[in-house]
């Protein structure tokens, strides 16, 4: 075979990928079977692309793809393609892009449907997308558009989340005249920079009844491809919140999402086409028809309920109940937005706080009552995944102190006691912290001998109040000290490790491990401590006899066993060929009085330690 010039290369890996020549493309005869060929994967007919073989069998059809199917149906129901499908692609990591596809009738009515973030080609995420759209009833809106009722209802319907409030008397624009505010000028330049006259920030100020006020940042670089930020509602002048909110947005990366947030690479300064925005004639929104507008499938199980029959804020609630008792902490906070005096609509604001993060949700100006724009921003909320990660981090919190972890700290609790003993002659002390129901707990150790400064020798640890129990805090804590290497310091004078050291623990990535080094050093440690006990005292220890083919001892008729008991006994065996003492009569087994042999002490000393078990209700 003659190899080919690099316009039929180009052509075939074109052909390869789903592309149709212009031939194709304009061809109307009907679809002829498909025939395998080496260098042509398509049929001549092909009124739209094939799928490549490494694409999921699910998203392939008898006849057709999914995706020529509604192209089809576009085509003979409103005559065109043009703007009736339109996909945008969401870029979480290389390998995790996510499709949504919105299909708009002339009628302005829309729905939208989308994939999981897990696909590593855009045409795999574009074809999974038509074929979700398929299988939840996307021919059947294209043919017959909203239900009669739903379309007495609704009226003229305003593009979901695109609706930008009109001017007001606190337009953010005003603000920046009178304010030198680097934050907020950094994120308006990127945005010229990156995406020119198409995407600008939208602002809004929310308050509360004490007067105090916070900010939102909504930057939206396509129909579902937004992210919003928003400042905490503490701030006596909108000014001061949309600073603030400004910041946070730059820390939580709002720059690079500007930059790279739908798969753009290089700046498109040059593109001035705005994103659609609504005019001010068209009619409000009712809740069901924001509802019909969310992207499908939904998150949680509405089945086939209506948006009254699901009421948003109680589900929301019911999930917070159930998480909040588990410890998780977690808050839902609502805030009014208000239209222009033009167009006195309600929009709201909901944060879902938790300690250390918030997650913010935003519909603006276009609904006639509160209470609708509250149980449409819950929706919202829900609809993007805000109540699996509410149910994420309970079952984070119900996993986090596992029954290994539980074990390692019942066990080395006791050594830590024992060691801040030998070094610094104190104890561990704990200091919990109690809110509502869960708990957290602080730890000071002291790692050398305290001197006139105390603070010289503690450290401290902490585990923050997310724990159900105080003994799983109290379990948290001492599992930190552990890992941060509380052992090491103990054992070099509250002096980090030096170069080379072994640590006490090896940490790879599950439960600590003792190092056999550490224990072998402190084995020794211990020795060389007993053998000067030994040698300071004579009288405390027995003297060993002798043993020997001439030396006969009186010995009993039945091997002596210890009996089952933790006290220290006078019970000996006999084990290879030394020979000793008989067990003392059944008297002085029972009797407190006499003192017992040195390393059976310490022995049980030990034991006791290792084996240590934590008190449920241990609170110092």
């Amino acid at each position: 075979m003659a190899s080919l010039n690099p316009f039929e290369r180009v052509s075939q890996n074109l052909s390869a990928i789903g592309a149709l020549s212009i031939h194709d493309f304009l061809s109307l005869k009907p679809e002829r079977s498909v025939v395998s060929s080496r260098n042509n994967p398509l049929s001549n007919a092909s009124p739209a692309f094939n799928i490549s073989a490494d694409v999921a069998p699910g998203a392939i059809t008898t006849s057709a793809s999914p995706l020529v199917r509604l192209q089809d149906a576009c085509i003979r129901q409103f005559g065109h393609l043009s703007n009736s499908l339109k996909f945008e692609f969401l870029e979480e990591a290389p390998d995790k892009r996510q499709c949504i596809l919105t299909i708009t009738r002339p009628d302005g009515s829309t729905r939208s449907y989308k994939t999981e973030p897990k696909h590593r080609r855009m045409v795999d995420a574009k074809l999974q997308a038509a074929t979700i759209a398929t299988e939840l009833g996307a021919m059947d809106f294209i043919a017959h558009g909203d239900p009669d009722e739903l379309k007495a209802k609704k009226g003229v319907l305003l593009a979901p989340l695109e609706v930008h409030r009109l001017p007001s008397a606190s337009e953010p624009e005003q603000i920046l005249q009178s304010l030198n505010i680097t934050s907020v000028a950094e994120i308006e330049a990127c945005c010229r920079i990156w995406r020119g006259d198409r995407v600008e920030p939208s602002w809004f100020s929310f308050s509360t009844p004490s007067n105090k006020w916070g900010a939102a940042l909504k930057i939206q670089l396509a129909l579902h491809c937004y992210h919003v930020y928003s400042s905490e509602p503490s701030f006596n002048s909108s000014s001061d919140a949309m600073k603030q909110c400004a910041d946070l947005a730059i820390t939580e990366g709002v720059l690079e999402f500007i930059k790279h947030g739908n798969g753009q690479a290089t700046p498109q300064s040059d593109n001035t086409i705005p994103i659609q925005q609504s005019n001010s004639t068209e009619a409000p929104l009712d809740l069901q028809s924001f509802y019909e507008l969310l992207p499908r499938p939904h998150e949680e199980a509405f089945d086939n309920k209506t948006a009254a029959e699901i009421d948003a804020t109680r589900w929301l609630g019911n999930i917070l109940r159930v998480t909040n008792a588990q410890g998780a902490r977690f808050s839902a906070d609502y805030y009014a937005l208000q239209g222009g005096a033009l167009r006195p609509l309600h929009g709201c604001v909901l944060r879902l706080n938790r300690p250390g993060t918030c997650r913010t949700y935003l519909v603006e100006p276009q609904f006639l009552s509160y209470k609708e724009v509250k149980s449409a921003v819950t929706l919202l909320a829900l609809s993007l995944g805000g109540g699996k990660w509410i149910r994420e981090v309970g079952l984070d919190l119900e996993v986090r102190i596992t029954p290994e972890i539980r074990q390692f700290v019942q066990k080395y609790l006791p050594v830590l006691a024992q060691e801040t003993q030998r070094v610094s002659k104190t104890t561990p002390r704990f200091e919990f912290a109690t809110e509502g129901h869960v708990h957290g707990c602080k730890l000071e150790v002291h790692v050398k001998p305290p001197s006139r400064d105390a603070s010289a020798s503690l450290v401290r640890y902490e585990v923050p109040v997310d724990n159900r129990t105080k003994n799983d805090a109290k379990v948290a804590v001492v599992y930190l000290a552990i890992q941060q290497g509380v052992f090491d310091l103990l054992g070099n004078g509250g002096q980090p490790l030096r170069p080379g050291q072994p640590p006490a623990f090896s940490i790879d990535g599950g439960v600590p491990q003792l190092a056999l080094s550490w224990k072998a050093s402190h084995k020794a440690e211990d020795k060389k401590r007993k053998g000067d006990n030994d040698t300071g005292d004579t009288h405390s220890t027995p003297k060993k006899q002798k043993t020997g083919a001439n030396v006969v001892h009186a010995l009993p008729r039945k091997p002596v066993a210890f009996w089952a008991s933790s006290t220290p006994s006078h019970g000996y065996q006999s084990t290879g060929r030394r020979v000793v003492p008989p067990p003392a009569p059944r008297a002085m087994q029972h009797s407190s009085h006499v003192p017992a042999p040195k390393k059976l002490l310490r022995d049980a000393s030990s034991a006791s330690l290792e084996d240590g078990e934590l008190d449920e209700n241990e609170d110092t």
